[in-house]
């Protein structure tokens, strides 16, 4: 009987804290090496995943077009995506849904060779990008347009991730491309111009967030909300502790400059919010520059890709309170 009481007991307690999903797997994707990217990374550094009763996979898929696509196929159950390429994969049918965004700014800024000095220079210029439809390509579309510069009016070139579009333009394969800011340092030591910041411009953005298919969600709900444990005690980590998160962050990111790193987690450390519910009118930022050029879809709200209800429900049953110390 004494046994019989300590095993209830304990499957109690299982049950209670999420261990006993302990063999429920949990597929992640990354598009992008970056300081929120890292929050995926770091959760299942610090074994957040399995505290929550998960085990997970956690893999880099360079473009967030890329990552949709192994959502649609059911390779992956969640991406970390900026807005456009969910959004462009929803108008064509999917249902791509975002439950999470850790930033409402587009934080781009647009890097070229010493030579091209001013926006006058970009025309007839040869940008990289990912992939077409991925994040790069609406933000460097995004900050030619502000600027002056029509997207037809440069060659767009899918040429791979940002430590990649970085060789090709030190090389001179390209011109010019986007990278996430802070990219000053980086500019100032290879003596590359930027051209426009988005961040300066503070541009409404859909920046960064987490994501999935709403079918899929909706009938594992228990596993979305114990990922969104494990992803909110990651920010709390990533904001409280600093040395850690460096360290982490250069292991992630493969980069040693510790002023590069340093200068990456200062920027992005008050950006990142507590509680990362994603924002409709971020959204919606995104979303009336993708349909403007398609007049027969009308007018979509971009309540239609986002969802607060399951960081809702973590918030009712009192977990975010009671992780920080409120």
């Amino acid at each position: 009987m004494l046994i019989t009481r300590i095993v209830s007991l304990s499957l109690l307690w299982m049950l209670s804290t999420g261990f006993a999903h302990a063999a429920d797997t949990i597929r992640i994707a990354y598009s992008s090496v970056n300081p929120h990217a890292l929050l995926v990374s770091l959760a299942e550094k610090r074994g957040l995943y399995a505290k929550y009763g998960l085990s997970s996979v956690v893999v880099y898929i360079p473009g967030g077009s890329t990552v949709v696509q192994a959502m649609v196929s059911g390779d992956i159950d969640l991406g970390q995506l900026t807005g456009p390429p969910g959004v462009a994969a929803n108008l064509r049918g999917a249902d791509i849904l975002y439950v999470a965004m850790t930033d409402d700014k587009m934080g781009y800024q647009l890097a070229t060779r010493p030579e091209i000095r001013s926006a006058a220079d970009l025309k007839g210029k040869r940008f990289g990008i990912s992939r077409f439809a991925s994040s790069a390509d609406f933000g460097l579309r995004t900050l030619l347009r502000r600027v002056g510069v029509d997207p037809k009016e440069v060659t767009i070139l899918q040429i791979g991730n940002e430590s990649e579009r970085l060789a090709a333009l030190r090389s001179g394969s390209i011109d010019g491309s986007v990278f996430n800011a802070p990219f000053g340092s980086m500019a100032k030591k290879f003596n590359f111009n930027v051209i426009a910041d988005a961040t300066a411009l503070g541009i409404p953005y859909f920046n960064t967030g987490m994501c999935g298919s709403a079918k899929v969600m909706q009938r594992n709900e228990g596993r979305i909300l114990n990922f969104l444990r494990a992803y909110v005690e990651a920010i709390k980590i990533f904001k409280t502790e600093p040395e850690y998160t460096i360290k982490t962050l250069a292991q992630f990111s493969r980069v040693n400059d510790q002023e590069l790193l340093r200068e990456a987690y200062e920027y992005n450390k008050n950006k990142i919010p507590d509680i990362p519910y994603p924002s409709v009118s971020a959204m919606q930022a995104v979303v009336d520059p993708l349909v403007a050029g398609e007049p027969k879809l009308g007018k979509i709200d971009a309540k239609n890709f986002v969802s607060d209800r399951y960081l809702k429900k973590l918030e009712d049953e009192g977990f975010v309170q009671k992780l920080m110390g409120r």
